[in-house]
C-alpha cells in the first residue's frame, strides 16, 4: 500500500504571488513616472533630489504600496496548503470536511481490588474517580460500568483524565491509587499502565497534514492513506508517527507511536481501533490490529572532540553538543521503521560545533518497517580539544 508522504507538499517549489516586486523597484518606477509626467505637463525636465518634498513623499507612497503587495501575496498563499494557517487553514481544511481536533484528555487502565473474593457480583459504576496522592486536583473517571464477577477479586477499567489537554500525561503505573468515589467491598486500585495520550488543540503542521491526506479518507477500499488519516483525526496532537503495513492481502497492522517517541499503552491502542471500527476507513474484509511499534534497542558509546580555536567558549560549545546528542536520540526514537544509522549523530555533533566523534556503538542497521529504534544506556564523552 503505497502512502503519500507530506514531505512531497513541502518539497513544492516556493512560490511569490509578486514576484520581483520590491520596495525600491516600486519608489523607481514612482519616480521615473513623475519625472515623465512632470516633463509632459510643463515642457521642463525635472530630475528629484533625495530631500526633495515630492521625493520625500514617493518613498512614502511607495513604502505603502509595497504593503498593500506583500498583503495581495499573504492572502494569495492564505489559500495554499503550503503556507495556509490559522483560521485560513480552517477553511481550507473545511473544503475536505477536516475540522481542527480538539483538546483530548488522558487515558489510562485501572485495576481495582476488592477487600476479598465475594460470593455475589460487585459493580463499579462509570464515572467512579480515581487519582494520585499528591493532591494535584487531577482527577480520572472509569469509562463504562464494569462487573467483579463473584470468585474473583479484581477487574480492569480504561479510565479518562476529567481535564483535557497534557497536564494528565505522565502518571506511572501504581501513581493513581486514592479511590474518590468510595465503593462497597473495593479496597484498592492503581493504575496499569502510563498515562497518555492527553493533548492540546492541534498544530497548524499536524492539522495540515491531516487535510493533505483527507481525500484518501473518501475511499472505502481502505488504503493506506486513509488508515493514517484517521488514526491522525483520533488524537494528532498525541500522535507522532503512524506506519500502516500490509503483512498479507486484508490483514493491517497499524503501528504508532506518541509525541517524543513514547510508545501508546495497550489502551491507547484499543481505543484507537475502536475510533477507527466505528469509522467508514475500515472495509468488513480487512483483519485490523493496532500496536505500539517493536522496539530494537541499541546502546550510545561515542566519544566527541572539540576544536581548540573554541577553547575560550568551550562550555557552550559543549552544551551545543549535548543537545545535538539527544536531538540525535530523539530522532533515532521519533520515526517507525527509521533505520539505525550513526551518521546522523556525526552530522548533529558537527553541526552543533564539534570537530569529530568516534563512535563505538551503535553501528548502521536496517530497523524493520514495524519497528522502532530506542536507546539503552547512553555514554556520550568529551575527548579533549584537537587542532584542526
Amino acid at each position: 500500500m503505497a502512502i503519500i508522504d507530506i514531505q512531497q507538499l513541502y518539497d513544492l517549489p516556493d512560490i511569490s504571488f509578486i514576484e520581483g516586486i520590491t520596495v525600491d523597484s516600486i519608489i523607481e518606477e514612482m519616480i521615473a513616472d513623475y519625472e515623465q509626467k512632470y516633463e509632459e505637463t510643463t515642457k521642463k525636465q525635472i530630475t528629484l533630489r533625495p530631500g526633495d518634498k515630492d521625493m520625500i513623499l514617493l518613498n512614502v507612497f511607495g513604502g505603502k504600496f509595497y504593503q498593500l503587495y506583500e498583503q495581495l501575496d499573504f492572502a494569495a498563499k492564505m489559500n495554499l496548503l503550503k503556507y495556509s494557517r490559522g483560521d485560513y487553514l480552517k477553511h481550507l481544511g473545511a473544503m475536505k470536511k477536516t475540522f481542527l481536533n480538539e483538546p483530548r484528555a488522558a487515558v489510562t487502565t485501572a485495576r481495582f481490588h476488592l477487600e476479598e473474593v465475594r460470593p455475589d457480583l460487585v459493580y463499579i459504576p462509570a464515572g467512579t474517580r480515581i487519582t494520585s496522592a499528591a493532591g494535584d486536583g487531577i482527577y480520572f473517571a472509569t469509562d463504562d460500568y464494569a462487573e467483579i464477577t463473584p470468585g474473583k477479586d479484581t477487574v480492569d477499567i480504561t479510565c479518562t483524565c476529567e481535564t483535557l489537554g497534557e497536564i494528565g500525561n505522565g502518571y506511572i503505573e501504581g501513581q493513581l491509587e486514592i479511590i474518590v468515589d468510595p465503593i462497597p467491598y473495593v479496597s484498592s486500585v492503581e493504575n496499569i499502565t502510563k498515562t497518555e495520550g492527553g493533548a492540546g488543540e492541534e498544530t497548524d503542521d499536524e492539522f495540515r497534514e491531516r487535510i493533505f491526506l483527507a481525500p484518501s479518507s473518501f475511499s472505502t477500499a481502505g488504503p493506506a492513506d486513509a488508515y493514517e488519516y484517521w488514526v491522525r483525526q483520533y488524537n494528532s496532537a498525541a500522535i507522532e508517527d503512524v506506519k500502516i503495513y500490509e503483512p498479507e492481502e486484508a490483514v493491517v497492522d497499524v503501528r504508532i507511536l506518541l509525541s517524543g517517541g513514547e510508545l501508546p499503552s495497550s489502551a491507547f491502542c484499543e481505543n484507537v481501533k475502536k475510533y477507527l471500527l466505528e469509522n467508514p476507513v475500515v472495509p468488513l474484509t480487512d483483519n485490523s490490529t493496532v500496536a505500539a511499534p517493536d522496539v530494537v534497542k541499541y546502546n550510545l558509546k561515542a566519544t566527541y572532540y572539540v576544536s581548540r580555536r573554541y577553547a575560550n567558549n568551550l562550555n557552550a560549545v559543549k552544551a551545543a553538543i549535548e543537545s545535538a546528542k539527544d536531538e540525535y536520540i530523539l530522532y533515532q526514537r521519533s520515526g517507525i521503521g527509521r533505520d539505525l544509522n550513526p551518521d546522523v549523530l556525526i552530522e548533529f555533533v558537527r553541526a552543533a560545533g564539534g570537530k569529530r566523534v568516534v563512535i563505538e556503538s551503535p553501528a548502521f542497521q536496517v530497523v524493520p518497517e514495524t519497528s522502532v529504534a530506542q536507546e539503552g544506556t547512553v555514554e556520550f564523552t568529551f575527548g579533549g580539544l584537537e587542532d584542526d
